[in-house]
């Protein structure tokens, strides 16, 4: 295992070196989380998002104090974001983690976050339906046969335009991506990470006209590369 996370660790210092040098300002603290994630800690230990430092960087700059945010799936990112902002609703799939993270909640005594717990349910005749944005399918083996339906329209209790982000960062993306465009806020914004993962490309589609952000590096706690991409939410024009 550790030589898996050397070679993906040395791959991507090469790329940083031939193609991003500007991100070697975040080499320290890249290194310094791959050896606390080797003492077993996490991004939840750290109280940061599991985005890409460039992703994180835009954030701090994006958020106001005054915001409503979303997200789905849970760990850092939900009491990093908690401590920037007004309000934040986070739903998570696994009652284990929901478990570790409500009790980091309790102890910084953040009261500003609705923690939801919406665990994934069995289709009828344990059906395996295909992932897309209708099917509340997840591309993990492990749910086969399971859909977060429930996980996914939590967001629907809400009225349109709610929120001035929403985070798609856990089970079921594409059908949370979905959900999620019609209740963010004019000039709102829309973070989805692994965007460059082909399963996520239909969802994606339905963002074309707004405009995008990439952001491609390293990520703390995390050896490989990895992309996470901002599409800022603006009404579009009538014809």
């Amino acid at each position: 295992m550790r030589i898996e996370v050397i070679k993906k660790a040395t791959k991507a210092i090469i790329y940083l070196v031939l193609h991003d040098p500007r991100s070697f300002k975040f080499a320290a603290s890249w290194i310094s989380s791959l050896a606390r994630a080797c003492l077993g800690h996490t991004t939840l230990n750290a109280q940061v998002p599991w985005l890409t430092f460039k992703a994180i960087a835009w954030l701090k700059s994006y958020l106001k104090p005054d915001m409503s945010v979303f997200e789905y799936g849970s760990g850092g990112s939900t009491i990093f974001l908690s401590k920037k902002v007004s309000e934040l609703i986070s739903v998570e799939h696994n009652k284990n983690w929901y478990k570790q993270v409500a009790g980091m909640l309790s102890r910084e005594e953040i009261l500003n976050c609705e923690y939801i717990l919406a665990e994934p349910e069995k289709n009828e005749f344990n059906e395996n339906l295909p992932y897309n944005c209708s099917s509340f399918a997840s591309t993990l083996k492990e749910y086969r046969g399971m859909n977060f339906k429930k996980y996914v329209l939590c967001i629907e209790k809400y009225p349109d335009s709610s929120f001035d982000l929403v985070i798609v960062d856990g089970r079921a993306r594409a059908s949370c991506i979905s959900h999620a465009i019609s209740k963010i806020r004019p000039g709102g914004c829309l973070i989805v990470d692994n965007s460059d993962r082909q399963p996520y490309y239909e969802a994606i589609s339905l963002l074309a006209g707004y405009k995008r952000f990439d952001f491609f590096g390293i990520c703390p706690y995390s050896s490989g590369l990895a992309q996470t991409s901002v599409w800022k939410i603006k009404p579009k024009k009538l014809l």
